[in-house]
């Protein structure tokens, strides 16, 4: 028995009618980055602390192609408060809370495409700066070092590091230069 279909955006397969064309809903799709420091090569995402500038951006997707967003009003917001906003605002930049929060949540809306509004959000760690001490392998006269990770900093040179030599242990301490209010420390077996 053969099946034919008279829907001329259909194809017969195995006797059922199926669409040419699938419709994917709207998906918009947000990216990130924290303007802190993390040493070359470091293979994760630099992650911000309190204070440090975040720039996000979104683009849509439907049906598989990036949608220009030019003629749409988009707004951002960084937890309830409204950070930024109008035709074809695809960027924004938010701070990272000073107020001893864990995350920072930043939210985009788009409230007319389509049959009504899109909105995507993003949970971002908000973390402390940190300093890894290792114990050097050569006999140099440096038997320490340090490498701060996630720092509102531009390089190590804005870090003053002070050590403590106990008996058993090192401890590294590390403040920015520019803000006392960011530090670190961590301790070693000697």
């Amino acid at each position: 028995m053969r099946f034919f279909t008279t829907i001329p955006w259909a194809v017969a397969v195995a006797g059922i009618a199926l669409p040419l064309f699938s419709y994917a809903a709207p998906e918009l799709v947000l990216s990130w980055k924290a303007n802190s420091y993390v040493p070359k090569g470091y293979m994760g995402k630099a992650l911000p602390i309190a204070g440090t500038r975040v720039s996000t951006s979104v683009i849509m997707l439907e049906n598989g192609k990036i949608i220009s967003l030019t003629p749409y009003d988009i707004y951002w917001y960084a937890g309830e408060n409204r950070i930024a906003g109008g035709k074809g605002r695809v960027t924004a930049e938010a701070i990272a809370p000073i107020t001893g929060e864990d995350t920072v949540e930043l939210r985009v809306n788009i409230p007319k495409y389509g049959n009504g509004a899109q909105d995507a959000f993003v949970t971002i760690p908000v973390v402390r700066p940190e300093i890894i001490a290792v114990k050097n392998a050569s006999q140099s006269q440096k038997k320490f070092s340090t490498t701060p990770y996630f720092w509102n900093i531009l390089s190590p040179a804005d870090l003053t590091i002070t050590w403590d030599d106990n008996r058993d242990t090192v401890t590294a301490r590390a403040s920015n230069k520019n803000n006392a209010l960011e530090f670190a420390q961590t301790t070693i077996s000697k």
